[in-house]
């Protein structure tokens, strides 16, 4: 395997063109003008790729980005400039959390204990010696035996393996072949056991199977690829225009999920039975077009992210066909978009003309052996954890924002604007290692930042939430109107959010905005639904929080109310408050008839 050449082969690729153009010029215009329009040309070019440089760091590589922190989330500078860190996992055995640069192709180590980095330069890289660009990682994982890592590797279509006791990598290169791309682009990988690997890319529409024992450093040995039936599932789609998501495996059941897309047109989830090997293939509803993310729960049930809007699904699909109806998928919606993200601050409720039902986009999924759901809003700057047996969704507000990821001027705004691009995470339980004293925490990377940063879990929720009543009925007419109660108590113990609260003084006030998002479109908007809160900002004295007499903080009042048709049948609302660090909503049924 060749490597990628040098910047200094470009650099003698350019002055070959100048020199050729110099004599070209030459044998026209004559020698007189040979001696300064090199010079200029080559200046002219050095500036063109000076900018272009410039701008693909201003868009990656968080040159001024500091590290941001709030009550939950604590984040840490990368000690390497511009290293674009997609790919994390935490390591319960040695109380570690592992990343991936991918633009210099570095593999970091961090002690949260410690707060040190340690780093292994990767053998060989595609952008590390060029003046831009990257090679995407986004799946690193610890294999059974937890004393390998295993990442993927997009430019050089790869897997790759450290041995921790080694300190050593290994390399096998994925034997894929297409007439439209030159690497499989390695996207998800799990392991069925001490022997048996299977992952996915985005270019290939095929499983592969690797034989861990029979795999061969520098070699493909050991891999196997199992083509997907997928021709008859995107029949008037080109196969250029379809990839697959990612995949989760079901060990207990020997089944890997799978998802598959053509962007914004069309998503199927994908049965692989391991034992029979056989496929199943199931149409998703044509609301859910980009399928990405996918995690399998205890009770075996499927969720997926929509990662074109703002939801994301549970599915259970049927045992004994391939035809999924509503009654087997559960479509949960985030938050609206934070009015943050476009310049105004939470509390702001002065301009009521913002549209904020835009895509938060919900990408990778997790869940945990609370049977808690988390994914990561990578447009919403949040990461969500969803409880499905308390009807409740509670998200985490990332403190760094980049203002070129916004609708806001980059020049000319002084405001905050944007999102930190928090692409990865990994959820970690209490660390094995007792000595540690680490709780469970949600990591993360931070794309364009070049930072990583932690939330963490053992800081409890403040508030709770309870919502009056919880199933609502409404007509197709513009007279038809419910009112609805949000109480807002102190934290629920029942959902072990309450461990600490936030350290609090007597003088201090909390704002809260309302909030509200349905699913009847993917993208969380009430479809024309007239909606009001009462107040539209519910202040909460900390003297509240601090004293024990009561854990009554409050009341929101929302009138609710139908203003043009909508398709008769079962939604659900969720409904909830938006506060400084997090958003806490509940979900409530309605049905709408008529």
């Amino acid at each position: 395997m060749s490597q990628i050449p040098s910047i200094g082969y470009d650099t003698r690729i350019k002055k070959m063109i100048v020199v050729i153009l110099s004599i070209i010029l030459l044998s026209i215009v004559g020698f007189s003008m040979i001696i300064a329009y090199p010079n200029a040309l080559a200046s002219t070019m050095d500036q063109q790729v000076t900018n272009q440089i410039l701008e693909y760091e201003k868009w990656n590589c968080g040159m001024e980005s500091t590290p941001n922190s709030n009550y939950f989330v604590t984040e840490f500078k990368v000690p390497e400039t511009c290293s674009i860190p997609i790919a994390i996992t935490y390591d319960n055995a040695e109380n570690k959390v592992w990343f991936i640069s991918t633009r210099n192709g570095t593999l970091f180590g961090f002690d949260p204990t410690k707060l040190t980095f340690e780093s292994y330069r990767i053998p060989f890289w595609y952008s590390r010696d060029l003046p831009a660009g990257n090679s995407w990682s986004w799946d690193v994982k610890l294999d059974n035996t937890m004393n390998s890592l295993w990442f993927t590797d997009e430019k050089l279509n790869s897997l790759w393996k450290f041995d921790k006791i080694e300190k050593k990598f290994y390399n096998y290169p994925i034997p894929f072949r297409s007439e439209f791309f030159s690497t499989s682009y390695p996207i998800s990988l799990g392991f069925e056991n001490n022997n048996s690997m299977y992952f996915v890319g985005i270019r290939s529409l095929s499983l592969w199977h690797g034989q861990i024992d029979k795999m061969t450093n520098g070699t493909s040995q050991g891999l196997e690829e199992i083509p997907i039936p997928l021709k008859n599932a995107f029949q008037t789609i080109p196969n250029y225009e379809v990839g697959l998501g990612s995949l989760a495996i079901d060990k207990e059941n020997k089944i890997i999920w799978i998802t598959a897309l053509a962007f914004e047109k069309k998503g199927v989830l994908i049965r692989y039975n391991i034992t029979d090997n056989k496929f199943d293939i199931f149409e998703l509803p044509t609301s859910i077009k980009s399928p990405t993310g996918i995690a399998v729960d205890s009770h075996g049930k499927v969720w997926i992210t929509d990662h074109a809007t703002s939801s994301f699904y549970k599915i259970s699909p049927p045992d004994n066909s391939k035809n999924l109806t509503s009654t087997n998928i559960e479509h949960v919606v985030t938050s609206p978009l934070s009015s943050r993200i476009i310049g105004i601050d939470y509390y702001d409720i002065s301009n009521k003309s913002v549209n904020l039902f835009k895509n938060t986009l919900p990408y990778w999924i997790k869940t945990t052996n609370d049977n808690s759901i988390w994914t990561n809003e990578h447009v919403g700057n949040k990461i969500a954890r969803f409880v499905p047996d308390k009807d409740t969704l509670i998200e985490y507000w990332i403190p760094t924002q980049n203002i070129h990821f916004s609708v806001c001027d980059p020049v000319n705004s002084s405001k905050q604007c944007g999102y930190s691009n928090v692409l990865q995470f990994d959820v970690s339980a209490e660390s094995s290692n007792a000595s540690a004293d680490i709780g469970p925490r949600i990591w993360f990377t931070e794309q364009s930042e070049n930072k990583i940063g932690f939330i963490d879990l053992d800081k409890g929720i403040p508030i709770s939430l309870s919502i009056s009543p919880k199933v609502i009925s409404l007509r197709n007419s513009n007279n038809s109107i419910e009112n609805i109660e949000i109480t807002v108590n102190k934290s629920d113990p029942i959902l072990d959010f309450q461990k600490h609260i936030p350290p609090l003084t007597h003088n201090d006030t909390f704002f809260f905005k309302p909030i509200i998002a349905g699913t009847f479109v993917p993208n969380g908007d009430l479809m024309g639904m007239r909606v009001s809160f009462y107040p539209e900002i519910l202040e909460i004295k900390s003297q509240d929080l601090i004293e024990n007499e009561t854990s009554y903080l409050g009341r929101v009042n929302v009138t609710l109310g139908g203003t043009q048709y909508v398709p008769p049948g079962n939604y659900s609302l969720m409904i909830g408050l938006e506060g400084q660090d997090f958003s806490i909503l509940k979900k409530v049924k309605l049905n709408i008839s008529g």
